[in-house]
């Protein structure tokens, strides 16, 4: 019943003029649209990591659309950046907005791009819908479960934080300076902290319920079927995610898995290495990316 009342909120309709970005009330995920389709290539869809939004592939994006002649779509990922909040984030039901989101946007085909939670998404659209899927790049994850907690200690230090008696952003980060230790992801994720006009801080993600649900993300679903899509598996040569346990059973999952190290980048591949990144990203689509 929770679920149920949850899906059945009505976003406030939102539209910023000069770019095609807004919340809509069938799939309610606001994004942001690059370029026109000229070409055989497939439309792009770009999904962002937990604590991202559609502005992290915006550079790309543009770039990639206006250099293959076709359209591509950053997407804010529920209760993330502005798209509306729900009182759910299980992994099949961010699956299946993307579906909902394509369709709506009268994409029958479409290249999917993303990053880490985006990634598993990306991974779960393949499986379950691989009508929908051209190709696949899933950048620095896996479609494994991860047994850490770190992202159940990041989400309670966030908690924990008094946001209503911040003086800055940099007092933010210092405070939680002992429990996330490096400097360039507490500011990835204090992205989210925005500051309220009249005074005061507000977190632009939804928080509370990405806290009741680290399990569901760092998990991934059993008895999932077999992906025959063509996808790349990029990964950062200084990540850590990358194991040799997860990628035998990304090869168990997609049978045309292609592997490719980025030397020098860490978890956020396309911001640690953008060019080599998106050399990668470039040179498969023009293998795969055309219908």
């Amino acid at each position: 019943l929770r679920m149920l009342c949850s899906r059945l909120k009505i976003p406030h309709l939102r539209r910023t003029f000069g770019l095609t970005s807004w919340s809509h009330n069938k799939s309610t995920l606001s994004f942001t649209k690059h370029g026109v389709r000229e070409s055989e290539y497939a439309p792009l869809l770009f999904l962002h990591g937990l604590f991202g939004s559609k502005i992290n592939f915006s550079r790309h994006s543009r770039r990639i659309a206006a250099e293959l002649k076709t359209e591509s779509y950053c997407v804010d990922c529920r209760n993330h950046g502005a798209s509306p909040w729900f009182d759910s984030m299980y992994l099949t039901e961010l699956a299946e907005d993307v579906v909902t989101f394509a369709r709506e946007q009268g994409l029958e085909k479409v290249n999917l791009v993303g990053h880490s939670l985006g990634g598993k998404q990306a991974c779960l659209v393949c499986a379950l819908h691989p009508e929908l899927v051209q190709s696949a790049v899933i950048v620095d994850m896996f479609p494994a479960k991860f047994s850490n907690t770190v992202l159940d200690e990041h989400c309670t230090a966030l908690l924990l934080l008094d946001i209503h008696n911040l003086r800055t952003r940099k007092e933010a980060s210092d405070l939680l300076a002992n429990q996330i230790k490096a400097e360039s992801e507490r500011n990835f994720i204090l992205s989210n902290l925005l500051q309220v006009k009249g005074g005061g801080w507000k977190w632009r993600c939804n928080l509370d319920v990405i806290s009741q649900f680290t399990e569901d993300i760092r998990g991934y679903p059993d008895n999932i079927p077999v992906s025959h899509t063509n996808a790349l598996f990029l990964y950062g040569g200084a990540s850590d995610y990358m194991t040799p346990e997860r990628v035998l059973r990304t090869r168990e999952l997609f049978s045309a898995a292609e592997f490719q190290e980025i030397s020098g980048a860490g978890h956020i591949v396309h911001l640690d290495q953008p060019e080599n990144f998106y050399s990668a990203l470039r040179n498969f689509l023009e293998r795969c990316g055309t219908e």
